[in-house]
């Protein structure tokens, strides 16, 4: 589990709930459905407008994975497999095919699939994968451009409520009790920048940048397997192919890793 994104959503969740219990006497103003309706309705519609809807049902899945899926340790992960792969191979030439369907790193699966199938040339399998991780790069970033392209909604969504509040205001100052009323319109009124605010600044940006992070991570995985697959296929010793893959891992991450073979 991504426990950083985990305790990120809970600590959004808090932070919304304690300001909004601790700024007003009665949190109920922040229930005002003229500003929920406006962004929330108003940000899914424009949502709408740019992307088709499997489009979401397909970054739902993507988000829901990444969030709640284990990155802390999968470029060791993937090292680790490669290396028994090396391993294998130079003691057993079918080996990939008995261990193909175990391997945990899909992007690692698919490429030791290739070498099972033979009949490439070392520079073309290397090209296929290459061309395979930029398309996967570029999908991956797709999925980011989606969150941070919404999250330009909301804000403006929370304006408009608010101006239509500030309108609605406007219109009862010549009334009755018209300066009774000026401090809680208005308050009904910023309640859509609120919503607009947090929308954007404690979900949709956060999401953004948190799919980011792991597409690089990705990226840095695939690197791992496009120069492991390279080695296997050339039944390099094992011990040189877990240094030279290690060389992708900053010294604290090799300590670390050093730590778990241990243990």
């Amino acid at each position: 589990m991504n426990i950083s994104s985990v305790v990120g959503v809970i600590a959004a969740l808090f932070v919304m709930i304690f300001g909004i219990v601790t700024s007003s006497k009665s949190a109920m103003i922040f229930l005002d459905p003229h500003g929920i309706l406006i962004v929330f309705g108003g940000t899914s519609a424009a949502a709408l407008m740019c992307f088709p809807p499997r489009f979401y049902i397909q970054v739902t899945k993507v988000v829901w994975k990444k969030f709640f899926g284990n990155y802390g340790i999968r470029r060791e992960n993937v090292i680790r497999e490669i290396v028994d792969l090396a391993k294998g191979v130079r003691e057993n030439p079918d080996y990939l095919k008995t261990k193909v369907k175990s391997i945990k790193t899909p992007f690692l699966a698919d490429a030791v699939d290739l070498l099972i199938q033979g009949g490439f040339p070392e520079d073309t399998l290397l090209e296929m994968m290459i061309k395979r991780s930029a398309i996967l790069s570029k999908r991956y970033d797709q999925d980011v451009g989606v969150f941070r392209t919404i999250a330009k909604f909301p804000p403006a969504f929370g304006l408009m409520g608010t101006t239509l509040g500030m309108i609605s205001l406007l219109q009862q100052l010549g009334g009755k009790d018209a300066q009774k009323l000026l401090g809680p319109a208005m308050a009904i009124g910023l309640v859509a920048t609120f919503y607009g605010l947090t929308l954007t600044n404690l979900i949709l940006i956060p999401i953004a940048e948190n799919l980011a992070s792991i597409n690089r991570d990705d990226e840095s995985l695939r690197s791992i397997v496009i120069d492991g697959l390279r080695m296997v296929r050339q039944k390099d010793h094992p011990k040189v192919v877990e240094e030279y893959l290690k060389s992708h891992l900053t010294p604290t991450e090799r300590m670390q890793y050093s730590k778990r073979k241990v243990a």
